[in-house]
């Protein structure tokens, strides 16, 4: 089903230092849009963005500023010395399985002959450590656990682990509560310094810094990558360093998991780039460990059989489609009943069903906010009375914070401030929502709450052409924190009987401006239409991009935002 929803924007066109932009295109022979986008991100001086232009594994941290990493490669030396075996234990999330393998790689490379690995099932066991993988790792005989993207609030599963006589190392990125597991290590850049430069490192990243201090190699850069661009961590400073080495490795001799994912997805790897790992491969990686427990998706990236990847892929693929049908479901179920009960007065949404798959309310929940720009959290309710929750937040909202504010109605919860997961009883739900609502009245403003739009400058339609679109490629990779740039045209005209709605609900159209004409869709704003048709001129906001139909290339803008002139939003 489709709910019609109020979508408006709120839009800024960056304001940028002129005499900034003139001294980064002297000093680095770049153009003045790429110059400009640079100084919008906040990369404003020659030294910042030489760095930004050419991203290197040499600005990375040295693996051994991070706290605990001594500790942590000597006691996996005492191991190999000792030939005990060794558990990894990760995360059913991309970053986790990414992290997972490139461990496991790394300390078979460093001599670790004894090696087993495994992945919490999502619907069974929820995240993390648990007690009882404490004693399935135990009864494979090891004596030392290693986690990966997990484990800083394993509070239990370290004591049990400690009574048990097995020892843990703890490699995580997620917040730390006010108590710390008991550990041989602790490897997590948020126990860093607030300046730290590799503060915002992923789970995937920590193993690969983790294979880097015990080998000295930089083995399992794309592994990295994988994880540092799924995991939506910031794509800055060191993250952008890995993410843009790793893509490179990809593009020049992919591992066969990732060719083999390549293939099924239909994307040449010559050409990869961070949004095809973003919306291409890994929610292939994820849909396992979203219906399952992401141990098929492991296995293809351990894997260096032709033969066997190319099944795994095909498993993965087919499982992906899967979970979009069940996806659809559950948001079917959240759209249906905020039509009924939504106002907007409401800071945050909650719902709770107990037929909903765990395993897809954290991707429901993401979309849910675009849609109403809310925090928003959906739980899936077992049988058994107990409910797993996932939230996605808005920008100015600490996710996590506000969870644990609410902490005295939960069983468990932990997360970042801009998503976070969360166990709780059934029959607290209510009294959840409630508190929660509340904590959302306190910490966001009254009045309509409105999307940001950051839009790097206003251009006319005439300077949209290849050189610009190739010279963009200067700020790639792009994710979090260093958006794909976005320009807008005001006042543009639609041309008379070319604006029209696609199948699925998408918006095309040509517009022009006093120089040029261009083809523009609008994904998922086909409900603009009658709005959009009756408009004598329109405002876009657009990300210019090739559009390769039938073996022709054309230029096309993707519409960010559309409205008709002078009612849009200003920031």
């Amino acid at each position: 089903m489709t709910t019609r929803v109020e979508r408006r924007r709120l839009w800024t066109v960056a304001d940028v230092d002129r005499d900034a932009v003139n001294a980064i295109v002297e000093a680095h022979d770049v153009s003045r849009i790429v110059a400009h986008c640079m100084c919008a991100r906040g990369i404003a001086t020659v030294d910042t963005a030489q760095r930004y232009l050419n991203p290197s594994l040499t600005h990375i941290c040295d693996p051994f500023t991070l706290s605990g990493m001594r500790e942590a490669v000597a006691r996996i030396e005492q191991a190999r010395d000792a030939d005990e075996r060794i558990v990894v234990f990760g995360d059913y999330d991309v970053d986790g399985i990414a992290g997972t393998a490139l461990l496991v790689r790394a300390l078979r490379y460093y001599g670790i002959e004894k090696i087993d690995y495994g992945l919490p099932n999502r619907q069974q066991e929820g995240y993390g450590l648990s007690p009882d993988r404490v004693d399935w790792a135990a009864k494979l005989g090891a004596s030392l656990i290693i986690t990966v993207d997990n484990g800083i609030a394993a509070l239990d599963a370290a004591e049990h682990a400690r009574s048990t006589g097995v020892d843990l190392i703890v490699t995580d990125h997620h917040l730390p509560g006010s108590a710390l597991p008991h550990a041989v290590a602790i490897v997590n850049p948020k126990l860093e310094a607030e300046d730290f430069s590799g503060a915002d490192l992923c789970g995937a990243a920590l193993a690969f810094q983790l294979g880097r201090a015990l080998t000295g190699k930089a083995g399992g850069l794309d592994l990295a990558a994988l994880g540092t661009i799924a995991d939506v961590v910031p794509l800055t400073g060191d993250n952008r360093d890995l993410a843009a080495a790793g893509l490179a490795h990809i593009r020049m001799k992919p591992r066969a998991g990732v060719a083999a994912l390549n293939r099924v997805a239909k994307l040449n790897t010559a050409e990869l780039r961070a949004e095809s790992i973003a919306y291409q491969i890994a929610p292939r990686i994820n849909a396992g460990g979203r219906m399952g427990d992401g141990t098929a998706g492991l296995d293809l990236l351990l894997s260096d059989d032709f033969d066997e990847t190319h099944r795994l892929a095909g498993d993965l693929d087919a499982i992906n489609e899967e979970r979009r049908v069940v996806e659809r479901s559950v948001q079917d179920d959240v759209l249906s009943e905020l039509a009924r009960t939504f106002t907007s007065e409401q800071r945050s949404i909650v719902f709770a069903r107990r037929d909903w798959h765990a395993g897809v309310i954290g991707i429901v929940a993401s979309r849910i906010q675009d849609l109403y720009y809310r925090p928003v959290i959906l739980i899936a309710l077992d049988e058994d009375g107990s409910g797993r929750g996932s939230g996605r937040s808005i920008e100015g909202f600490d996710l996590a914070a506000a969870i644990a504010s609410c902490s005295d109605l939960l069983i468990k919860h932990g997360g970042h401030t801009a998503a976070a997961g969360l166990t709780i009883d059934a029959d607290k739900v209510d009294a959840f929502r409630d508190a929660f609502e509340r904590c959302a009245r306190e910490r966001l403003p009254d009045g309509e709450l409105l999307k940001p739009l950051r839009i790097d400058a206003q251009v006319a339609l005439s300077s949209i052409d290849p050189q610009l679109i190739h010279a963009l490629d200067r700020l790639q990779p792009c994710g979090h924190h260093n958006a794909s740039p976005v320009f807008a045209t005001f006042g543009a005209e639609i041309v008379p009987g070319s604006c029209r709605e696609l199948r699925g609900g998408h918006l095309k159209m040509m517009v022009r401006d006093d120089s040029a004409t261009m083809h523009a869709i609008g994904f998922g704003m086909g409900d603009r239409l009658n709005e959009i048709a009756a408009a004598p001129a329109v405002d876009i906001a657009f990300a210019p991009q090739f559009n390769t139909w039938r073996g022709e290339t054309s230029i096309q803008l993707l519409l960010k935002d559309i409205c008709p002139a002078g009612e849009r939003e200003p920031g």
